[in-house]
């Protein structure tokens, strides 16, 4: 059952994005047109990840079910490395913005919430493995 669950998690999620996606277009008077290709796209990469879940270890990641210890560590380099990454352009994005006399406080807010969440994710996991 939790298996059932869990691989219907992803395109779940997935479904909803594309439902909210296409109301906030529909409430900025976007056309029809657009409005379809946006949850169109987004449930394509939800359908896609159930056909294919079972046949690739990608796809099998991507929809949160890695098939082995080493997929799961890939996943966790890979999240890691992309963290690091956005840690990086946040701090970029607000240097050239101060610099350049734009609105900084966006990308410091965006900053910061990385830098609690992250502190907040070690002291959870300090305390609680």
């Amino acid at each position: 059952m939790t298996r059932t669950r869990t691989r219907w998690l992803v395109p779940a999620v997935e479904l909803i994005l594309g439902l909210l996606i296409a109301g906030s277009l529909l409430g900025q008077s976007a056309s029809p047109a657009q409005v379809a290709i946006s949850f169109g796209v987004v449930l394509g990469y939800a359908i896609v990840l159930v056909v294919l879940q079972s046949r690739s270890a990608v796809a099998s990641l991507l929809s949160g079910m890695p098939r082995d210890e080493r997929w799961d560590t890939i996943n966790l380099r890979a999240l890691s490395l992309a963290s690091q990454v956005l840690a990086v352009a946040l701090v970029a994005a607000f240097l050239g913005t101060q610099l350049h006399g734009g609105e900084a406080i966006p990308y410091a807010l965006m900053g910061g919430l990385f830098a609690i969440a992250c502190l907040g994710g070690v002291a959870w996991y300090r305390a609680w493995s």
